[in-house]
């Protein structure tokens, strides 16, 4: 008896619980959006070589906008995009850049690229857009003589606006 006692126990300690079970239950589900600022450059190198002007005048400029384009995502609101080069251009030459906004934003023209961040794209929001355009424009004086193949490194930065 006492043998069968333990086991009607053991089985009811076994058989109770999914006796006492209802046909629903609930499990709490903890959630979150962490803030998402993604920014990608694809295509390049941008080559930009001024080989030619118009007799009695200063070199050409040379522009490129079909080399290079970028993506933004971002989740946040009132960003920027600043640009700035990692070495100073050499004297008498310059280097400018425009940026094709992204829906809702702003650019802020063509601005020339020193090794201060300026300001390219302004006012942006929540956005999640590819293959904007970018424009280089490269302009020297005949002060500036010849030199030779160089690069700069170009810096986007999406920051607090």
């Amino acid at each position: 008896m006492r043998k069968t006692l333990v086991a009607l126990i053991a089985l009811l300690l076994v058989v109770a619980p999914a006796l006492l079970a209802g046909d629903t239950d609930t499990i709490t589900v903890s959630y979150e959006v962490q803030a998402i600022n993604e920014l990608a450059i694809s295509g390049g190198p941008v080559s930009l070589i001024i080989n030619s002007a118009t007799a009695g005048s200063e070199p050409d400029d040379v522009t490129d906008s079909s080399t290079a384009t970028y993506a933004l995502t971002t989740n946040g609101t009132n960003k920027k995009l600043t640009a700035r080069v990692d070495l100073a251009m050499p004297a008498e030459t310059h280097l400018y850049l425009t940026l094709v906004a992204p829906t809702g934003a702003t650019s802020a023209g063509e601005q020339e690229l020193t090794e201060t961040a300026v300001s390219v794209v302004t006012s942006i929001a929540t956005v999640a857009e590819s293959a904007l355009g970018m424009t280089f424009r490269f302009s020297a004086t005949v002060d500036a003589g010849i030199i030779a193949t160089a690069n700069r490194t170009v810096t986007l930065v999406l920051t607090d606006g």
